[in-house]
């Protein structure tokens, strides 16, 4: 029985992997999958929190604007009071309303 789920989670782990490899950022795997819209985390490190936050967000945010998306919401994610990072939406722009 752990053969069998260990060779399911290196199955995993290797189809994971090979999705990653083709898109570099989380804006080029979603304009690759054709997502209308998307939400990602943006996880901000305890030790780099106030310049680290902006140049994530501002970082993402191009990101996704040179796929064709724009930003929708931000909504801050903390745990114990303590800032944990970001989750980020953004909805891919339609010229004229067309998809």
């Amino acid at each position: 029985m752990h053969k069998f789920i260990k060779s399911v989670l290196i199955g995993l782990m290797i189809i994971s992997h090979t999705n990653s490899v083709h898109a570099k950022t989380e804006a080029e795997k979603a304009a690759k999958d054709g997502l209308q819209a998307v939400t990602i985390f943006v996880d901000i490190s305890r030790f780099n929190r106030k310049d680290g936050a902006a140049k994530k967000m501002t970082q993402s945010h191009q990101e996704f604007a040179q796929h064709g998306y724009a930003l929708v919401a931000v909504n801050v994610y903390t745990e114990n009071g303590d800032l944990e990072g970001f989750f980020v939406s953004y909805r891919k722009n339609h010229v004229n309303n067309k998809p």
